[in-house]
């Protein structure tokens, strides 16, 4: 079955964009387009879409409020926030009203289509070119954590940065940036069987279960 998209942005000629973009794919389906916050709102609940891309800055309602509106109602749908904001506060921002994925307009149309069956899926992605304000803030947050008082054990959001080792918190970051554990093999030139040890060193150390919860509590470290 087809993922279902649904599109808001106030400017027409991005929506026309990102629907012939989309449009060769047979596995993902646009079920409508949305000039506003208020129209998105109502055009969700009409549409039932899997996925929504979602703007930023548009007139009445941002997208961040309109992210919340919709995901009050349907918490099932990921939402894909889409822009030209490439600034950690947007991202924060982003993350902090349920946004599933944060991707520049620039995106290529396989990467998108990639990045919507990923967040169909449950992953949460971040756009490669921002990672780096992502681990900026990571770091911001590791030398906090490092600085204040002996840590509580690690609950899923509290954990203690000393606690990962340089080689899992390089892993974690890849995570965040949504490689695969074959990617991350290349890049850090490891076998993939050694990542899937880190990995579960990793996924205990925070509390988690698997890669999605792991990458949420990194992100809802980045926020904080």
């Amino acid at each position: 079955m087809a993922v279902r998209v649904l599109i808001v942005d106030d400017h027409p000629m991005v929506r026309e964009g990102l629907v012939a973009m989309l449009s060769p794919y047979e596995d993902i389906e646009v079920v409508g387009t949305c000039a506003d916050g208020r129209e998105a709102v109502a055009k969700a609940l009409a549409t039932g879409p899997d996925v929504i891309l979602m703007d930023i800055k548009m007139g009445g309602l941002n997208g961040f409020e309109t992210a919340r509106l919709i995901l009050a109602q349907q918490p099932e749908v990921k939402i894909v926030f889409l822009t030209i904001f490439e600034d950690a506060e947007s991202i924060r921002q982003a993350l902090q009203a349920g946004g599933s994925g944060y991707i520049l307009k620039q995106v290529s149309q396989e990467k998108l289509a990639e990045t919507i069956r990923r967040a169909h899926q449950g992953e949460k992605i971040i756009d490669p070119e921002l990672f780096g304000h992502v681990v900026n803030d990571y770091a911001r947050l590791a030398q906090g954590l490092s600085s204040s008082a002996p840590p509580a054990p690690a609950t899923g959001t509290q954990v203690a940065e000393e606690e990962l080792t340089v080689r899992e918190r390089e892993i974690l970051n890849y995570l965040v940036q949504g490689l695969t554990n074959k990617e991350i093999a290349a890049a850090t030139h490891l076998a993939t069987d050694t990542i899937k040890t880190h990995l579960r060193n990793i996924y205990r150390k925070l509390g988690v279960k698997n890669r999605s919860q792991a990458v949420s509590v990194a992100l809802k470290l980045n926020r904080r």
